[in-house]
């Protein structure tokens, strides 16, 4: 059974081997694709061997994977494990979990939206400025600054010519007096909206920078200085609203990116992935 296996695999990670660790580290992260792999798949994607995957097998109790995998289907079938199953569950724990059901779906068909622009004019429009662009820049203040700091460090493993904006130089300088011809601007932004977003769009606009803004649904000025707005929907009955849908979005953006770049981007990541090794930036 799925829970039963990812119980099983959680209660014993201390005790496994490094290899047997990593393992289960990658089942437990794709249970639902399990019944479909092979212990060939299984031993790449780890970087292990096919052998040390099936002694992990035994280690659990199986035969082989087969047996896993049988197990796993047979699971599947099983109407509780459904997803809105699942969900339905939520409300079962009181006020908080019907609170919590009514923000994952909130959360579903924010996620549904993103995944709807993929495709569109504005999207490949969006896609295009982030390839073609001389350099691009990127800036979301307050609680939007992580989101853009993390935008930025992966689509430079893309492209170079990629900086993050926090306004700490007062002038914006490196965008708006910088070398690059005709560079690009994303700004993350969502309620409560600061001046600076403002500020900066609208020199962004004046200067005939190609701006982006990616959004919630609320930003009422961002239309005023661009038509390349990509809006989600950040609502929810937590505390907070989500920043999942700007995660997502940036993936989806990342995705098309490297299709566009093709070889360009395979390159770069393969020098950028040498120099991690030179530098030590990772364990092994």
């Amino acid at each position: 059974m799925n829970g039963d296996l990812e119980r099983r695999l959680r209660a014993d990670l201390h005790r496994f081997t490094r290899s047997e660790r990593e393992i289960a580290t990658y089942m437990l992260a794709n249970l639902q694709d399990l019944p479909f792999e092979t212990a060939a798949t299984i031993a790449a994607r780890v970087g292990v061997s096919q052998m040390t995957v099936s002694r992990f097998m035994r280690t659990l109790g199986y035969s082989g994977i087969g047996e896993l995998k049988e197990e796993l289907r047979e699971s599947s079938l099983n109407p509780s494990l459904l997803l809105t199953d699942r969900a339905e569950h939520l409300k079962k724990r009181g006020p908080a979990g019907r609170d919590l059901h009514a923000s994952l779906q909130l959360e579903i068909r924010a996620l549904v939206a993103v995944y709807e622009l993929v495709g569109t004019p504005l999207w490949q429009r969006v896609v295009e400025t982030l390839c073609d662009s001389d350099a691009v820049f990127v800036a979301g203040f307050q609680t939007l600054g992580g989101i853009a700091a993390d935008f930025a460090a992966r689509l430079q493993y893309l492209r170079p010519e990629v900086g993050v904006l926090d306004g700490a130089d007062g002038t914006f300088a490196a965008l708006f007096g910088g070398k690059a011809d005709a560079p690009a601007l994303v700004l993350f932004e969502m309620r409560r909206y600061t001046r600076l977003s403002q500020l900066l769009a609208e020199q962004a606009s004046r200067a005939g920078v190609r701006l982006i803004v990616i959004c919630d649904r609320h930003c009422h000025w961002a239309h005023a200085h661009t038509e390349d707005v990509l809006a989600v929907n950040t609502e929810s009955r937590l505390f907070w609203d989500s920043q999942s849908p700007f995660v997502s979005l940036s993936n989806l953006l990342f995705e098309d990116i490297a299709q566009r770049l093709g070889e360009r981007a395979t390159d770069r990541i393969g020098r950028l992935t040498a120099l991690q090794q030179n530098f030590g930036a990772f364990l092994d």
